[in-house]
């Protein structure tokens, strides 16, 4: 009974062991695979904020145009307005000489004639009318002007808004430009695993392959000559900064024919 006992705790002691030893790993590949993860979002934001500068940018263009066609309008009402008014003016002028004729008029020599009496209120309402056809025409002006005037406070108040969005957007892109930057180095091909699909190669079989820059290899996520045969320019410079004492020539001339030639795998032109 006692030794039952003795390996049930033994077997939950070696599964906690496991268990724990599982765990670190999975932290440990995390934490190798999250840096192209991280970076890979990262691209991904900055592609989307130029993006957004673009159109941010267009939309800046759009609103330059609708002011300046904002200032010509209000420019013109302008114009109108003192038209208008000039002729406001000179019609309430008219309307008064009319009225300072027929009342300075001696009575003699008033008109007595049913013509020039018509002739002269005719004269009366259509000053009348003209001096009521410009002050609505005046009003009307006046409307637009002031619709115009609230329309290109929003444009500027617009406009504003729009020059300080794009100062962040440029913050934001400067910001991850230098983290993509920063963290673009340690970043892992596309092509790293983590772990060996099936039984790992024998990655010593590489000329200055040993044991120790094996595991390091290992721990990089290359298990197998056809991850090596395809290396490309970038993918030796990288692993060149992560593997210690391995150049760059060596990799090129030795390993991905090497690797190409036990793998069947052709290499990359």
């Amino acid at each position: 009974m006692t030794y039952l006992v003795l390996q049930m705790i033994g077997a939950l002691l070696v599964s906690a062991a496991f268990g724990a030893v599982m765990l670190w790993l999975g932290q440990v590949l995390w934490g190798h695979l999250g840096a192209p993860v991280r970076a890979k979002t990262l691209e991904y934001e900055l592609d989307e904020a130029r993006t957004d500068m673009a159109s941010q940018n267009e939309r800046i263009e759009a609103l330059h145009r609708q002011l300046n066609k904002a200032n010509e309008k209000i420019d013109s009402l302008q114009r109108s307005k003192r038209q208008l008014t000039a002729t406001l003016d000179a019609r309430n002028e008219a309307m008064h000489q009319v009225q300072t004729r027929l009342s300075e008029a001696p009575e003699p020599q008033r008109p007595t004639s049913r013509e020039s009496a018509e002739d002269l209120r005719r004269e009366l309402r259509l000053a009348v009318e003209e001096r009521d056809e410009a002050q609505a025409a005046l009003r009307q002006a006046e409307a637009r002007h002031e619709r115009l005037r609230t329309e290109l406070e929003v444009l500027h108040g617009i406009h504003e808004r729009m020059l300080d969005d794009i100062e962040r957007l440029k913050g934001r892109i400067r910001e991850t430009e230098l983290e993509v930057k920063t963290t673009g180095q340690s970043r892992p091909p596309a092509w790293v695993m983590v772990q060996p699909y099936g039984p790992r190669d024998d990655l010593q079989r590489l000329e200055g392959v040993d044991p120790s820059v094996e595991r390091s290899l290992n721990r990089l996520g290359i298990y197998h000559y056809h991850q090596i045969a395809r290396f490309e320019t970038s993918d030796v410079e990288w692993l060149v900064e992560h593997v210690e004492g391995v150049p760059a020539q060596m990799i090129r001339d030795s390993w991905i024919v090497d690797a190409s030639r036990l793998s069947g795998v052709q290499p990359h032109n």
